[in-house]
């Protein structure tokens, strides 16, 4: 089904977008940011909502990890885990070795942490925009954490209690589909990324920097 809870940061209003510049250095140092406090921000928040690449999944806590050279990627990366609502899970590992920024987008209905490369930015935006920072607060990115609270995040979270399909998926003219079984997410197999899909061994495009990832239904 299609929900019609969905709002993206695309309508006519006044948006605020923030820089975090030594962020990366500060995941080093720290080893682990929860994204609760990984950026300075009053925003209200219940809950989170993952996007990557138009699948969407909620959840009560994420962080940010640092992944050391000499760990299980062999590079320096940095992954980022959830806390799901649900019986599924989600987790992906971005290369380190790319130029990456981080943003705080506040917007009409909320708030959302985005991150992007140079090379991602190159590769879809530069066309269209004169910096990632732009790109961004034009509701532009591929890989993103949404703030929600009040009603918007009690629907998510219903959502997430009663369904067991892995994730909602955003379709490109902005509608969120909400499927209810696994069988029905996997139904919408031309919206779900590569790296998401069982039967295919492609994984993303390799400007968008993405060395890993996972999402599955945990079995009760």
């Amino acid at each position: 089904m299609v929900g019609e809870f969905e709002r993206p940061p695309q309508g006519e209003f006044e948006r605020e977008i923030r820089s975090f510049p030594e962020f990366f250095d500060r995941l080093e140092l720290q080893g682990a940011l929860d994204i609760w406090d990984a950026v300075n921000s009053e925003t209200e928040i219940e809950g989170l909502v993952y996007h990557h690449r138009g699948i969407q999944v909620p959840s009560y806590e994420g962080r940010f990890v640092y992944e050391p050279t000499d760990g299980e990627y062999d590079t320096q990366a940095f992954s980022i885990e959830f806390g799901t609502v649900g019986p599924r899970s989600v987790w992906a590992v971005f290369d380190g070795r790319l130029s990456w920024d981080i943003y705080l987008l506040l917007y009409e209905e909320g708030a959302v942490v985005a991150w992007m490369s140079d090379a991602e930015f190159e590769a879809e935006e530069a066309g269209r925009f004169r910096s990632k920072a732009a790109a961004v607060e034009a509701g532009q990115f591929t890989f993103g954490t949404f703030f929600r609270f009040g009603p918007d995040w009690v629907e998510r979270e219903e959502w997430g209690l009663r369904s067991s399909a892995p994730a909602m998926i955003q379709t490109g003219d902005g509608q969120l589909l909400t499927p209810e079984t696994e069988s029905e997410f996997y139904e919408n197999a031309h919206a779900i990324p590569d790296e998401f899909r069982p039967a295919v061994e492609t994984g993303a495009p390799p400007f968008y920097g993405l060395l890993d990832a996972g999402l599955s239904v945990d079995p009760e």
